[in-house]
């Protein structure tokens, strides 16, 4: 009980609850008691009719008058009045009358009865208040009367169960699917749940829904890659083991089986090098205290490119206006941003014929760069145009065979780091286009 939050948001909303209709009460008691309470004007009317009447019986007719008109009254009311026969004459009954103390609580006056003689009429204000006046408890704090109090207390915990089971229901669902997430479900959902509530809960829901969805794709990514890579290695390590097995039977050919593992192990060696850096975006985070230039860097990958481009004879150019070249400052990992751009620049050599153009163009669009590489080759499928950049995809072509299907889908993930993006479209008669969009750091 003291770790349910159920029972902590009852009882403090049933304490609260109690404690503002006593304090109404307490309010509104103290208020009307400014005011003449309601018995005393009762008891004033009466007294004034009864004693009036007593007075005026008494003056005409006499003590016998008045016991007679009395006896006709309530007992309740006969015990409120007495008289008194006086001795001696009526000034100096007055002037003794003037020693007795007067209050609100007795009222008295001097008679000079129908009889001759002289009389003290008295009459009890104060007991005829208290049978009108409310039977009062010596409780302080509960004050109320018991039938409010009772009604109080069950409402109270009524409308405060409500309330805590309306608070806590969400609460116990999203437990319930961190906990079944936690166990390796990833189809739970809440928002179809909690989505009519339509407040800070609900959007709770959508975002728990979000990241539901969000695991399930890495997940369903990392299976994915992992089935790859498993895939990707068996051809290599089986070529290995062939080479092995062809230089033990045949031991004058150990030189060509020898230069077979040799191109094997640096194949696999590249392969791991590339899948390493693929898990190296993914885990590393970008420093927001490192800053590169991005022209001297696409400068330098188009130069180290275009060197190697003389052999199948294709030309690269880079555009970039003045104001390009003079400031073009990113915040980021300049070596991660490296490999993404000549990943994207080797890619479209690899599908360059001789003679044929790539341009590199960089430009820049409101707050970012784009960084445009654009070929003259095959192109892409369009049906595959979405998947080019996917761990392990390759497109065929006569130099397909040269890559692991890792280059665009490093480029993708460190431009992301970046707080960037890329996408891929075929040119309008030949040829794959690649934009890059990088942020501009503003200083």
């Amino acid at each position: 009980m003291r770790r349910s939050l159920f029972w902590k948001i009852l009882i403090g909303f049933w304490i609260t609850y109690i404690a503002i209709t006593q304090s109404v009460w307490m309010v509104f008691s103290y208020y009307a008691s400014q005011k003449e309470p309601f018995e005393n004007r009762i008891a004033n009317r009466i007294v004034a009719l009864q004693f009036n009447s007593a007075v005026s019986v008494l003056e005409t007719e006499g003590l016998s008058g008045l016991n007679r008109m009395v006896d006709k009254w309530p007992e309740s009311d006969q015990r409120n009045v007495s008289v008194m026969l006086l001795k001696g004459p009526l000034s100096a009954v007055s002037e003794r009358q003037s020693l007795i103390p007067l209050t609100d609580d007795i009222k008295v006056e001097l008679v000079k009865g129908g009889d001759g003689k002289s009389y003290l009429l008295k009459y009890d204000v104060e007991a005829l208040r208290k049978e009108y006046r409310p039977k009062r408890s010596g409780r302080i704090l509960l004050s109320l009367p018991n039938p409010l109090v009772i009604l109080g207390a069950i409402g109270g915990f009524l409308f405060s169960a409500v309330l805590a089971w309306h608070l806590t229901k969400p609460m116990r669902q999203l437990r319930s699917g961190f906990d079944r997430v936690s166990q390796g479900d990833l189809e739970v959902r809440l928002y179809p749940l909690m989505g009519k509530r339509r407040d800070e809960l609900s959007d709770m829901a959508r975002d728990f829904d979000s990241m539901v969805e969000r695991l399930k794709l890495l997940v369903g990514a990392r299976e994915q890659l992992l089935h790859d890579v498993s895939h990707e290695l068996r051809s290599p390590l089986a070529r290995l083991q062939l080479a092995i097995g062809l230089a033990r039977q045949n031991p004058q050919n150990v030189d060509n089986a020898l230069e077979r593992i040799e191109q094997e192990s640096v194949r696999l060696d590249k392969m791991i090098g590339e899948l390493l850096t693929l898990s190296r975006t993914d885990a590393a985070g970008i420093s927001d205290e490192e800053y590169f230039d991005l022209y001297g860097l696409v400068d330098a990958v188009v130069s180290d490119v275009r060197y190697e481009a003389q052999i199948p004879g294709v030309n690269i150019e880079l555009e970039a206006d003045e104001q390009i070249q003079s400031e073009s400052t990113v915040r980021g990992n300049s070596e991660l941003m490296r490999r993404a751009v000549e990943n994207i620049v080797r890619n479209a050599l690899r599908f360059s014929s001789t003679g044929q153009l790539i341009k590199v163009i960089l430009t820049q669009v409101e707050n970012e760069f784009v960084i445009q590489v654009r070929d003259q080759g095959p192109g892409v499928d369009e049906d595959k145009l979405s998947s080019i950049f996917d761990p392990f995809v390759r497109v065929k072509s006569a130099l397909s065979g040269k890559g692991y299907g890792l280059g665009l889908a490093i480029a993708r993930k460190v431009v992301n780091a970046h707080g960037g993006s890329i996408e891929a479209h075929n040119g309008d008669t030949q040829g794959l286009i690649i934009n890059i969009h990088v942020p501009k750091w503003d200083s």
